[in-house]
């Protein structure tokens, strides 16, 4: 993959690109980490898609996101994208496609939600004492809850090799890389998603594109009321529920994620045989029910 930086309205962004092919997959990170924790899903899909991953600046608001990362698809002359967002970057992946849907060609999100004004105000009333925290503290707080979500007991031992490797990675991510202005921002963003943004039923009818939604039965980060509200906001969207796989489906499930992706875009729901039988998921459509 190739690094790349643009500077927008005086603030400095760093994308990475790669892969070819006719059509171009635009990947949101989550909150920990920036676009290197997307390398995964763009190795995936390199001799298919062009690939680009931005991480995201050290902003406040949703709009200078959705700004700069249009005017990065601009210099990389990409005219519409694949938009892929997981946790934190399906909060982006969803704004993008409000403000900007003439550029998104289908939508794919991952372990996220909607919006919900009561996650907001938590966060903000949070924020204000977060601001004064020394970030040691803050971070070790940080290192406590993320830790919660990464528990894996019924894993295989080459997902429990992953999970512990992915552990390593975050450690030394949170120890020597992360910064509390990045830290506060990502919260400030989350803030900004939850209060200011709303999506109905009939937001994107005239759009053309379609939507992927992947989650699981049993995620902490995401909870059923949550889950089903991201259904409501789009009800046309295709489905795919896993089991048992909390908030680490890239971890635990990454052959088939990607396998489902592929299908979603290649619009062949359809899995063969030898793959079903080991894939402990299912697909629900509003319009109609595939089993993968």
């Amino acid at each position: 993959m190739t690094e790349k930086k643009l500077t927008v309205k005086g603030v400095e962004w760093e994308y990475v690109t790669g892969g070819c092919g006719p059509q171009t997959l635009l990947m949101f990170h989550g909150a920990v980490g920036g676009a290197e924790t997307m390398q995964w899903l763009a190795d995936a899909f390199a001799h298919e898609y062009r690939t680009i991953a931005p991480t995201v600046a050290g902003v406040r608001t949703l709009e200078e996101v959705c700004d700069a990362v249009s005017a990065i698809l601009d210099r990389e002359h990409v005219g519409r994208a694949v938009v892929f967002g997981g946790s934190f970057g399906g909060l982006i992946a969803q704004a993008f496609l409000k403000r900007r849907w003439r550029q998104v060609e289908h939508l794919v999100l991952l372990s996220t939600g909607a919006p919900s004004p009561a996650v907001g105000a938590k966060n903000a009333k949070v924020m204000k004492f977060m601001r004064l925290m020394p970030f040691p503290l803050m971070r070790a707080l940080m290192k406590l809850e993320l830790g919660k979500h990464l528990q894996a007991p019924t894993a295989s031992p080459e997902h429990s090799e992953r999970v512990h490797l992915f552990r390593q990675r975050l450690n030394d991510y949170l120890d020597h890389k992360l910064t509390k202005q990045t830290f506060l921002s990502r919260i400030e963003l989350s803030i900004d998603f939850n209060l200011r943004e709303s999506y109905g039923p009939d937001e994107y009818a005239d759009w053309p594109g379609r939507v992927l939604l992947v989650e699981s039965n049993d995620d902490p980060m995401i909870p059923a009321a949550e889950r089903a509200r991201l259904k409501a906001a789009y009800p046309r969207a295709l489905v795919c529920t896993f089991e048992g796989a909390g908030h680490m489906i890239t971890l635990l499930r990454q052959e088939e994620l990607v396998g489902v992706v592929r299908a979603f875009l290649k619009e062949d729901y359809g899995m063969p045989p030898q793959e079903a039988k080991h894939c402990p998921l299912h697909v629900d459509h509003q319009e109609e029910v595939r089993d993968l």
